[in-house]
């Protein structure tokens, strides 16, 4: 144990001596996290600001007389046949009629496909938000109508990728059009009362009935349990290529295996100081997370004023398997560095096992709530359910249990293969 120690101790000395490494490890990840999430309210803010700022413009064909009126009496305006405001949007509405009665059947229809031409492209090219085409007979068919009769089809015209015209056709048809045929129907039926059967939820201030602490762990749930296993892994990496490969590259390893030190122990004592370093460095990655989340949060107004409670029980369970997945990642690591003879190949190697790592964390988002007791056994992806199903409080004990066994059985022997590999003059000395 003497001798762990020894090279626990050295690990840690040559990583804290040096103050680039230092600057590198702790110090660089906390400011690109802060900044990269101070960036995000930035361009965030720069977004909305944008989309508010925006005048929207609409055209709108063969408008009946009653939707104008509609307009001018429910609506924000500034002129009743230009500028409206919806939800905080201008909008500049054209409106288009037939074209001239004179001109015979042929000729206006000729007008009429290159008005509406005219109008898609300007859609097209972002140039139009949106175009509404009224049924020419719109008012007629709508005042004649008895059951049995088609009912009219208001058209919209839009550009779904452009976000501008996206938002104008939400907006216009959830704060203009769907109010207005209400109002239709109300001036046909009198009531709009006497059509409803019943309704669902409008006199019950209780319909929901959750436990607090699991949908707020829900909502966490989804992506931090991958940002977690992300950010273990990204700091044992590094550290794991220096450590082994690194030594390797710079010749020191072979003074350190010609000490009477059993080669065994010179490798659980690295294990150790990549653990707590790495351990140190995922926690300066998810205490700067912490701290500039509610910046972005803030910013974009989108606070909910829920906050995550841990029980101790559920705390001493993310503990525990936090630690059992350093362990695991940090002899995953050394596993492939040990079989590099440099850094660069080092680094080489160890990439696949952090993109799967990757993968895996991608994949527990969409998991389901049903997972069997034997799943939490499935290295690196049970470990990974578990720490969702924590935050969840949906895992249970012999699932914990599964998920450490898991990340001890295959830790250990990741460890005990390095040991071995160790002892092999070949890969230490001619890999």
């Amino acid at each position: 144990m003497r001798a762990i120690g020894i090279v626990f101790r050295k690990e840690l000395y040559r990583v804290f001596s040096d103050k680039k490494m230092i600057f590198g490890l702790f110090i660089l990840p906390a400011l690109l996290v802060v900044g990269m999430y101070g960036l995000i309210g930035i361009l965030a803010v720069s977004m909305m600001n944008d989309q508010q700022a925006h005048e929207a413009t609409v055209i709108v064909r063969h408008a009946p007389e009653s939707f104008q009126t509609y307009l001018a009496a429910y609506l924000q305006s500034d002129d009743a046949h230009s500028f409206y405001e919806i939800n905080g949007t201008r909008y500049q509405i054209t409106w288009q009629d037939n074209a001239e009665a004179d001109l015979d059947e042929q000729t206006a229809l000729a007008k009429e496909t290159e008005a509406m031409n005219t109008a898609k492209d300007q859609i097209y090219t972002g140039n139009l938000d949106l175009l509404i085409v009224f049924p020419e007979s719109f008012e007629q068919t709508v005042g004649d109508y008895t059951i049995g009769d088609s009912v009219p089809d208001v058209q919209t015209f839009y550009n779904p990728s452009e976000d501008y015209s996206d938002n104008a056709r939400s907006d216009f048809l959830n704060g203009i059009l769907e109010p207005y045929r209400n109002r239709l129907l109300e001036q046909r039926l009198g009531s709009l009362d006497q059509i409803k059967i019943f309704t669902v939820d409008e006199t019950n201030d209780h319909s929901v009935i959750q436990n607090d602490n699991r949908a707020q762990g829900k909502t966490l749930g989804y992506a931090i349990p991958y940002m977690i296993t992300v950010l273990l892994f990204a700091g044992a990496m590094n550290l794991g290529a220096d450590s082994f490969a690194g030594e390797k590259e710079r010749g020191t390893i072979a003074a350190m295996l010609v000490t009477p030190v059993k080669r065994s122990y010179i490798v659980y004592g690295k294990l150790f100081a990549l653990m707590v370093l790495s351990g140190l460095s995922a926690l300066v990655y998810g205490g700067a997370m912490i701290f500039a989340m509610p910046m972005v949060y803030r910013t974009l107004g989108a606070m909910t004023g829920q906050e995550l409670r841990f029980t101790p029980g559920q705390m001493a369970m993310l503990l525990g398997l936090i630690v059992t997945l350093v362990f695991l990642y940090v002899a995953l690591i050394a596993v492939c560095a040990t079989m590099a003879k440099n850094m660069k190949e080092g680094s080489t190697y160890i990439m696949p096992a952090y993109m799967v790592v990757m993968v895996i964390g991608i994949l527990s988002m969409f998991q389901g709530e049903k997972v069997t007791t034997l799943q939490y056994l499935i290295p690196l992806y049970g470990p990974t359910i578990a720490l969702k199903n924590i935050f969840t409080c949906d895992i249970t004990g012999m699932g914990f249990v599964m998920a450490i066994l898991s990340n001890l059985i295959v830790g250990i022997f990741c460890a005990l293969l390095t040991a071995r590999m160790f002892r092999s003059e070949k890969i230490m000395f001619d890999a």
